[in-house]
């Protein structure tokens, strides 16, 4: 155990998803033989560059690296069918990080889309004065039991990540909120990143959360009990805050593990009012719908990629018999309203009268940028020769 000097604390590069542990708290680091936990502290040198070459920082910058940075991250497992599948190493061997939020952990395998990870080298975990390791649950939010009912609550479920669902919700919330709506957000699965975060508060989210807030890195290979206390809390925290209407984003696809078993959990099913599902194509849609009203879930809409084409949209409608939502039915406050069943007196007449018409041309469901589940995924070529960073 040596001490953690207070300048080379400061020089090193944090990631998003410790945007609750406080510098002050970090005294020591500890090395040797010791065996990391999913969401314990970890500061760690770039040994190199490979497809993450920006460190999201919890102000939202992303942090241009370099071979030779100390980075402080977190470990945790990360589940990411167009990424990677990695899983917390044993030991304090060399690493990679494996989401621009700040997430440590050794690669198993990973989507032929994307370059090999950029690898870390730990120097030790990071501890508190007394040399106990920092994990990022020790910094979570405390649980509230909110004193009102819980709102209409929304949940937002895809075939797979890049569906389309945090610009589900990002739409939503943006017409919802300019009609003086309250409207709160929340990711309960996932790995840490403040993409989705900071598109939401910038759409105008009463309050927007993830599991990050709660003390968890990533939900991958969590214990089921703690991934749904991790939901229940997300949503009374949302629902103490005074909220009108609350938008759950369940993360990656209907089949992954944690997605799987939380949908089909009495906790989930009795908390959420009704679902809009995601997803690319026709098939994918039916095959989605399909399984949630086997569980007992009541679908409103499908929307998503799929929108990208009216032929597409034009055979869920005609197999679903349900309305399938494009960008300006989802900013439409009205229109949106009426799909999930929110109360047309919470709606502000004069906000409405107010606000400027959304273009009736559709916009793209964009493959980066702010509308998009994740950043755009370059070639080896672009890769090379940008400093850009995809998640």
């Amino acid at each position: 155990m040596q001490t953690f000097g207070e300048e080379r604390l400061e020089r090193a590069k944090m990631g998003f998803a410790l945007r609750h542990v406080p510098r002050s708290a970090m005294g020591t680091l500890i090395g040797g033989m010791v065996r990391p936990r999913s969401g314990d502290v970890v500061l760690a040198v770039v040994s190199r560059l490979g497809q993450h070459r920006r460190i999201e920082q919890p102000s939202g910058r992303r942090a241009a690296l370099h071979v030779g940075d100390e980075v402080l991250v977190a470990y945790a497992d990360r589940y990411a069918p167009d990424q990677y599948e990695a899983e917390v190493p044993n030991d304090l061997r060399k690493t990679q990080l494996v989401a621009s939020g700040g997430i440590a952990s050794a690669a198993l395998s990973r989507s032929l889309d994307v370059r090999n990870a950029t690898d870390l080298l730990p120097v030790g975990l990071v501890g508190d004065d007394q040399g106990r390791p920092l994990n990022v649950a020790d910094f979570a939010m405390k649980p509230v039991r909110p004193q009102r009912d819980r709102p209409l609550t929304v949940a937002v479920i895809g075939t797979s990540m890049n569906s389309g669902k945090t610009t589900i919700i990002h739409f939503l919330v943006r017409g919802l909120s300019r009609a003086g709506v309250r409207a709160g957000v929340t990711k309960v699965t996932g790995t840490g990143s403040g993409n989705d975060y900071w598109v939401m508060i910038d759409a105008g989210a009463h309050l927007m959360l993830d599991f990050t807030d709660v003390g968890l890195a990533s939900t991958y290979r969590q214990p089921m009990q703690q991934v749904e206390r991790t939901f229940v809390e997300l949503l009374d925290h949302l629902t103490a805050s005074g909220t009108d209407v609350n938008f759950v984003e369940i993360a990656d696809g209907i089949y992954q593990r944690e997605t799987s078993r939380l949908i089909e959990a009495e906790v989930f099913r009795s908390s959420v009012d009704v679902v809009i599902f995601a997803a690319a194509d026709a098939m994918g849609a039916a095959a989605g719908v399909a399984h949630l009203r086997g569980l007992g879930l009541k679908v409103a809409a499908v929307s998503g990629r799929i929108t990208r084409s009216p032929l597409a949209t034009r055979e869920a409608e005609r197999v679903l018999g349900l309305p399938v939502l494009g960008i300006p039915e989802l900013v439409d406050p009205v229109a949106a309203s009426a799909v999930i069943g929110l109360p047309p007196e919470l709606l502000d007449k004069q906000a409405l009268d107010a606000a400027t018409p959304w273009p009736s041309v559709q916009p793209e469901w964009e493959a980066d940028g702010p509308f998009s589940d994740h950043a755009a995924i370059l070639t080896n070529e672009e890769a090379i020769s940008t400093v850009g960073d995809p998640r």
